[in-house]
């Protein structure tokens, strides 16, 4: 039976189309290869295309990949090139887009005191407003969740609550537990007249729900899109994929951090053990913040002109008095962001922190500038501690977060395992009043490819209980160090030419 619905599943049609375009556009090219004019007209190619990359802005770990193809594989790499290298986007979906952001980013300038508050740290608030384009909150409540199960339950409380609308935006929708309890009051909610909309990464969620899910809630009353639909035309725009998690209540209450919509994560799938994520709530003006990015992101994947937004942002929020600093932010792909927003704020972050710095991903494929920070970090004297995991989801990306290890211990990063299970969650946290919660990993398809999203924090309360839980997982962690850590030669090698392509992958 699984063979059977892998034969007629939507990836595996999908991918053979692709395959077959691919195939005729490389049989056309090697039926004109004999041809003297055609090879000129391919070196001349091959020259232009070495020299634009060559002097492109970007870091040189995006530019080997492809020098080496077209060094080892010149006409393969020409059209590679050609259609996967440069993601366009057409004037009009430009302007479009410019215009929703130009809408939605009246609702989410800074509020008056962040610069009080930051002190010395202003420049992690004046990086994320210039090039994320929103402001920076004050006085906002914001409820730490340490792990899946305690997310979901406050969840479902403050969506059996809403009012007026309900806006969802997940990278993963999976069918099961988790989603029928959400999906329950989804439809309740509808009925009643509640505005709700999803969206969900159309990729992301491959095999997870069952065709027709999307046409199935719009029956329900729910406005549900799937992002970037993944089609049998060959677009190097399949390579960006919301990964997003965001929910936003009555414009009030707003939801972020790594919890996917699916069992595995509130444990109630334990096929890689205990799988350890985390999400904050917050409540107050930065939930404009999460509320533009949400409609930013589905309007522009629907193709729509602007809304009236003004329905939907609260302009006179609740202050909660000392609740510090925070700043919920997005990144992503080029041309929409021109800047890579996720890796700098990280940098940024790591750069602030002078007694230790802790992170945590499920990943750890860095290109050098940020493995650079993590080293200088350490070399300040900086407590650098990482936490991966223990059991891997995917094993060669597992083999290859490995392989910078011995690099991070030359400067004395120290490296821990998650032995309970997956490590899923994207954290920081430094000197007990600066923390990051988000949904970036720290490898090429978060720092590049994705739409991601997450909250600075500073001197906001529940950074304590970050902190006290970074303490009590290190406890059921194994760190790894140089005496103990090993790797086989056929891992090491296979990690050798695959760290070549990670810019890629």
């Amino acid at each position: 039976m699984k063979i059977f619905k892998l034969l007629f599943s939507k990836v595996l049609v999908v991918l053979l189309l692709f395959i077959v375009q691919m195939l005729l556009i490389y049989a056309a090219v090697a039926l004109l290869e004999n041809f003297l004019i055609f090879q000129i007209i391919s070196v001349i190619i091959a020259l232009l295309i070495f020299l634009v990359i060559i002097n492109k802005k970007e870091p040189p770990e995006f530019k080997v990949p492809w020098l080496v193809l077209l060094f080892l594989v010149p006409f393969f790499t020409i059209m590679t090139y050609i259609l996967f290298a440069n993601a366009k986007t057409s004037k009009k979906d430009w302007r479009r887009l410019k215009a929703i952001y130009t809408e939605t980013n009246k609702y989410t300038g800074a509020d008056e005191g962040c610069a009080e508050i930051l002190g010395d740290h202003i420049g992690i608030e004046n990086y994320l407003a210039t090039t994320g384009f929103l402001g920076g909150h004050v006085d906002n409540r914001v409820t730490y969740f340490k792990v899946g199960e305690e997310f979901w339950q406050d969840l479902l409380a403050e969506l059996d609550k809403a009012e007026k609308f309900i806006f969802m935006e997940y990278f993963i929708v999976h069918e099961g537990e988790m989603w029928d309890s959400i999906h329950e009051i989804l439809a309740r909610k509808a009925k009643q007249g509640v505005e709700v909309r999803l969206i969900y990464d159309d990729l992301g969620s491959v095999g997870a729900v069952k065709t027709g899910f999307c046409g199935r809630l719009k029956k329900e009353g729910i406005n549900c899109r799937k992002f970037n639909p993944f089609r049998p035309v060959i677009s190097g725009v399949h390579n960006n994929r919301d990964h997003r998690k965001i929910t936003v209540i009555d414009g009030k209450v707003g939801y972020t951090g790594g919890v996917n919509l699916g069992d595995e994560y509130i444990n109630k799938d334990k096929r890689l053990g205990h799988w350890k994520d985390t999400a904050i709530r917050i409540e107050g003006s930065a939930v404009n913040n999460l509320l533009a990015l949400f409609l930013q992101l589905f309007d522009m994947s629907a193709h729509a002109t602007p809304e009236n937004y003004s329905r939907y942002f609260v302009t006179e929020h609740e202050k909660f008095e000392g609740g510090g600093y925070i700043h919920p932010f997005g990144a992503g792909p080029k041309p929409f962001f021109k800047e890579m927003v996720g890796e700098n704020n990280y940098i940024n972050l790591i750069n602030a922190a002078k007694r230790y710095c802790y992170i945590t991903t499920p990943y750890l494929i860095p290109d050098y500038a940020l493995i650079n920070a993590l080293r200088c970090a350490a070399f300040r004297g900086v407590d650098v501690r990482i936490i991966t995991p223990h059991i891997p989801d995917k094993k060669i990306v597992f083999n290859m977060t490995r392989s910078n290890f011995p690099y991070l211990f030359k400067a004395g990063v120290k490296i821990y395992e998650y032995c309970p299970g997956f490590m899923h969650a994207k954290m920081l946290v430094a000197d007990d009043e600066l923390a990051f919660v988000g949904t970036i990993n720290f490898d090429y398809r978060s720092l590049v490819h994705h739409y991601e999203c997450g909250a600075v924090l500073y001197k906001a309360p529940c950074i304590s209980d970050i902190k006290a839980d970074f303490d009590e997982t290190f406890k059921v962690c194994n760190r790894i160090t140089e005496e103990n850590f090993s790797m086989n030669k056929i891992a090491s090698l296979g990690n050798a030419l695959l760290n070549i392509f990670s810019p890629m992958i």
